[in-house]
């Protein structure tokens, strides 16, 4: 006989709601309140395009929406919230606004706050290599506040990159070709609405990296994003790394840093990458190793009017404490499932559980019996630890459609 575990019943609209909605399981109210503002353009009569992006108070990234006309509105749940606007024109227009922050505090009521967009500033210039433009060249210029803005050159090498905060300013340049490389070209300091004009001159010989990437347990890293750094210039490359493997051409010479992104159950990760010292010309061959998984929920849905039946097939959703759906999975013939992904320590999340129709729990002759959903919380998970929550009791539905047998 199985033992019971603390299973906390909730209407079917309700959590069907829940699920649809994404929203914190254990809130039915929504809180959010309304921010809205107008979007002032200096010099132009009528605003571009514009995105706005909102984060917490710490600029953990929440979410993006479209801010046009003039004007933006958003709903946000009681907190505070850095909200930052975006010009959407190209990135090569020299007119183009600066991206512009300003902070907003959600309680109770409704919020009205206005912005008005600088004016970036804009770094023009030419890109050659062997006294030849450099066509079609990547160029990303780069803050000391680690910001970065990027454009594509012309076929005669020339390149603008407008919209830029006021800051000081070095380029990274990418030959599309991956024949040439250099450190970057340090600009200085450039204000709001100022342009200013600079020649990019690479003059090394590039070389290439194969990355070889395992995780700790001697399995081959899922695939993510990778970006390799140069220890001896700061600039970077990124790839996607698939079966294990990541490639990129068109490198600095010397030793690189890798920062892995992430993938499957497996957690990013930054470090060296180890051998692979980049030569010019030639291919440089190196390792790097994933240290950490995520944390994984295991244990099994059954029957809560007869425990010791399973419930086959019942689908089940782990969400965070702020209501976000975080991994999933369907439970085996058993009864059994394990609920993993790229989770970190925390507390206060939430399973739910929705059973699959005729599939598990007590059934007489052809008549299954029913069940409602369920929720089972809360729960803790320890970054790289299994956290067994036994068993989760599926209560059985006292809906008219019920069979006798199993009303409880």
């Amino acid at each position: 006989m199985r033992s019971p575990a603390r299973v906390l019943v909730a209407l079917a609209v309700v959590l069907v709601t829940a699920l649809a909605g994404l929203a914190a399981p254990a809130q039915a109210t929504d809180t959010r309140q309304l921010v809205y503002g107008a979007i002032k353009c200096p010099k132009l009569s009528k605003c571009p395009g514009m995105k706005v992006l909102w984060f917490d108070k710490n600029w953990n990234y929440l979410g993006t929406a479209r801010a046009n006309g003039g004007g933006y509105s958003l709903r946000l749940a009681p907190g505070g919230y850095h909200l930052q606007f975006v010009d959407q024109r190209p990135a090569y227009d020299t007119s183009k606004y600066a991206p512009t922050d300003i902070a907003v505090t959600v309680g109770r009521h409704t919020v009205s706050k206005s912005v008005t967009m600088k004016p970036g500033a804009a770094i023009t210039g030419l890109a050659q290599a062997g006294g030849k433009p450099l066509r079609n060249a990547r160029i990303v210029a780069a803050n000391k506040s680690e910001q970065s803005f990027a454009t594509t050159a012309n076929k005669k090498g020339q390149f603008a990159v407008g919209g830029l905060p006021a800051g000081q300013y070095c380029l990274f340049t990418y030959d599309k070709a991956k024949k040439h490389v250099g450190k970057c070209t340090w600009v200085g300091g450039v204000n709001f609405g100022q342009v200013k004009d600079s020649r990019v001159t690479l003059t090394k010989t590039a070389g290439n990296l194969t990355v070889f990437l395992k995780t700790r347990d001697g399995g081959r890293a899922p695939a993510s994003t990778v970006t390799v750094t140069s220890r001896t210039t700061g600039q970077w490359w990124s790839t996607k790394a698939r079966d294990g493997k990541a490639v990129l051409r068109g490198l600095y010479p010397g030793r690189y840093n890798l920062k892995y992104d992430g993938g499957g159950i497996w957690l990013g990760a930054t470090g060296v990458v180890h051998g692979g010292s980049v030569r010019p010309q030639r291919m440089a061959f190196g390792d790097f190793t994933v240290p950490k998984r995520g944390a994984w929920v295991t244990g099994a849905v059954v029957d809560g009017g007869a425990p010791s039946y399973p419930m086959a097939d019942a689908q089940l959703r782990l969400f965070d404490a702020a209501g976000r759906l975080v991994a999933s999975a369907t439970s085996d013939s058993d009864g059994n499932f394990r609920l993993q992904g790229q989770l970190t320590t925390q507390d206060g999340m939430t399973i739910l559980v929705d059973p699959k129709a005729n599939s598990g729990g007590w059934m007489q002759g052809a008549m299954w019996c029913k069940f409602d959903e369920g929720t089972f919380e809360p729960v803790s998970v320890t970054t790289g630890v299994e956290t067994y929550v036994g068993d989760i009791q599926l209560p059985r539905s006292t809906g008219s459609d019920q069979t006798a047998e199993c009303r409880p």
